[in-house]
């Protein structure tokens, strides 16, 4: 990755160490959007922050990955990469993980939850969990 490309993605990953989803938002329209970018892609202002969510969303597709295509991925085959869509933050949908959770019981609509970071580790990527009907009562 680009060192500003990295750079743009620098509150996504500071907010998720910190165990929080975050997304940018545009000041000046007051929508949300991402990728991260210098200017709001929707009325092209700079007035952008970061802003919370949640981190309950809703899984919008996913799909099953049983082909390792980095040889560091073979030990974690087969996995659920989904997109998740977020009440909160309308027009967003984040590629993420969803653990523990059998293919099987998946489905579109399906509330999942943003799984912790492990404490003292810098966050590489958001992961979500279903919520179970427990957690919903």
């Amino acid at each position: 990755m680009a060192k500003e490309t990295k750079a743009g993605f620098r509150g996504h990953f500071d907010h998720l160490s910190a165990g929080e989803l975050a997304f940018p938002f545009c000041e000046e329209c007051g929508r949300w959007h991402w990728y991260p970018m210098p200017l709001c892609p929707h009325c092209r202002s700079s007035r952008l922050s970061w802003r919370p969510v949640s981190g309950t969303g809703e899984i919008w597709s996913w799909t099953v990955v049983r082909h390792a295509f980095d040889a560091s991925h073979r030990d974690k085959l087969p996995y659920v990469v989904a997109l998740v869509c977020f009440e909160e933050a309308p027009g967003i949908r984040l590629v993420a993980n969803v653990e523990a959770a059998s293919p099987d019981e998946l489905r579109i609509g399906m509330p999942v939850e943003l799984v912790p970071p492990v404490p003292g580790e810098p966050a590489q990527h958001a992961a979500f969990r279903p919520v179970r009907p427990t957690q919903l009562a």
